[in-house]
């Protein structure tokens, strides 16, 4: 009997750049990393969605730890 395919997860590779790293002020640092957590966040609750679309979101988390 032949196995289902696994279905694949889509992933974005993005090239590094080379460039010089720049100082970024506090006040911005707070606000990169704020942004950067919501990011994340919304990231993670699209993936839920999906997940629970596809009828796989019925696993706990600690399956894939």
């Amino acid at each position: 009997m032949k196995r289902p395919a696994k279905q694949l997860d889509t992933q974005m590779n993005l090239p590094l750049l080379s460039a010089p790293a720049t100082a970024v002020p506090d006040h911005k640092q707070k606000e990169l990393a704020l942004t950067l957590m919501e990011l994340l966040i919304n990231a993670a609750r699209a993936n839920n969605l999906m997940l629970s679309a596809n009828g796989g979101g019925d696993e706990s988390p600690e399956a894939h730890r």
